[in-house]
């Protein structure tokens, strides 16, 4: 299980804590606000060696619906990832209001390694491009991922929560994973633990927005799917893709680190020979 707050890492001890006394693997991340314009010169191709750091910004190359930020969902894979997903927070944290920092896509660039990328929900940038710009400005959406943080951590999220436009996304977001070799994965995006959770999930969703129940219209959940599924019901859910359910014990393979790597490091000062 992985646990992705929004722009931090608040719920990670406490996460950590529960997980191991229930002896789950807790993988820890963040969806973390990014402002991912592309530049001028990026190809149709972005391989995994592509240098983006050679590509100059040009404003009038970025597409509309790319001006805007998107919720980009990363992993921790090793404990420099750790350092670099904290590190990305902080420098967004620093020079923005609470609420409206996002990282940079030069920031990305410095700041990758160690960490896995997902294409995210309906707030990921995948959905954001494909919705403003359709399949092929999607595609390139994803490219730039890839050349942000390598083929080999790009992962093609899939959400099911029995909404119409979120299937027709899934069928794109397949298309896409399929033109370039990426990973299907198998998500859910939980908001409450059980199903019957939704009700004190809306209330709180009113209260964010400052309206009542009865003026929240579509800002409260269409059903109570965002609850968190047994591993069958997921296997019902994907049993035409069961690629992107095997993924995800790939991928949680993959991410060796947890809290319990998070020993201090005592900072390196030069020192005489034999000094320590």
């Amino acid at each position: 299980m992985a646990l992705l707050d929004a722009d931090g890492v608040y719920g990670a001890p406490r996460f950590h804590m529960a997980a191991k006394k229930l002896g789950i693997k807790a993988h820890i991340g963040a969806e973390v606000t990014a402002f991912l314009p592309r530049r001028h010169g990026d190809t149709e191709n972005i391989s995994e060696h592509s240098k983006i750091k050679d590509l100059q910004v040009k404003n009038s190359s970025v597409s509309p619906c790319l001006r805007g930020g998107s919720r980009l969902p990363l992993l921790v894979s090793s404990r420099t990832g750790y350092r670099n997903l904290c590190r990305l927070i902080t420098e967004m944290k620093l020079r923005a209001k609470k609420g409206e920092g996002a990282v940079q896509r030069e920031e990305l660039e410095e700041h990758a390694h160690g960490l896995v990328c997902l294409t995210g929900g309906a707030d990921g940038p995948l959905a954001i491009a494909l919705q403003h710009g359709g399949i092929e400005e999607a595609r390139k959406q994803v490219e730039q991922l890839i050349g942000l943080f390598g083929r080999g951590n790009v992962y093609i999220e899939l959400q099911r929560h029995f909404h119409r436009e979120e299937e027709s996304r899934n069928r794109a977001a397949v298309a896409i994973a399929r033109s370039l070799n990426l990973p299907l994965l198998a998500t859910n995006g939980v908001c409450y633990a059980a199903a019957k959770d939704r009700e004190l999930c809306d209330a709180f969703t009113a209260i964010r927005h400052h309206r009542t129940l009865s003026t929240a219209g579509r800002l409260l959940a269409r059903n109570s799917e965002r609850h968190l599924k047994s591993p069958q019901e997921m296997q019902q859910l994907f049993s035409d893709l069961p690629e992107a359910l095997a993924n995800t014990l790939e991928l949680s393979s993959r991410l060796e680190f947890t809290l319990n790597d998070l020993g201090y490091e005592f900072p390196r000062y030069p020192v005489p020979e034999g000094r320590r």
